[in-house]
């Protein structure tokens, strides 16, 4: 074989030999991304307490503490608790700071975000848990909050 032809053909199979390495990288590197594990859940309030810590009245520092009973298709599958603590009053708009912890059959789950009282909704990071849920993250919406149509919308990336 000519050395032209030797060398076109040395090309040649380093061109196939490339084509064939890429076509195969996606499919060995690819990593199917898992659905997130969803759980709904009708909230019962069981009652808020409010404590008053500062200068009489609503002021920072001041702590609102939840409990409420939770359902699932109607059935009662656990309670959480979660604490507020006043961290501004600007007029009628009173931000808190919130710390959720979620029991479920499976284990627990912990949740945090800041909240405008009043607001409707709100989306808590998913910070961990336990059992099923040790190692979690994702985000806990909570909707129609102290109202009896209050829910709980869980998405957890694992």
């Amino acid at each position: 074989m000519s050395h032209k032809k030797s060398t076109l053909f040395a090309a040649a199979l380093g061109a196939g030999a490339l084509i064939l390495a890429l076509a195969a990288f996606p499919a060995t590197t690819a990593r199917a991304t898992p659905s997130p594990t969803v759980i709904d859940l009708a909230i019962g309030n069981d009652g808020v307490t409010q404590t008053d810590v500062g200068a009489p009245g609503l002021s920072v520092g001041d702590e609102f503490v939840y409990a409420d009973t939770l359902y699932r298709d109607g059935r009662r599958v656990g309670e959480d608790g979660s604490s507020c603590q006043v961290t501004r009053v600007d007029g009628e708009r009173i931000t808190t700071s919130c710390v959720l912890s979620v029991l479920l059959p499976e284990g627990q789950l912990t949740a945090q975000s800041l909240w405008t009282k009043g607001a409707d909704t709100v989306r808590m990071a998913v910070t961990g848990g336990t059992g099923a849920y040790r190692g979690a993250t994702g985000e806990l919406t909570c909707n129609d909050i102290q109202t009896p149509r209050e829910t709980y919308h869980i998405e957890l990336d694992r």
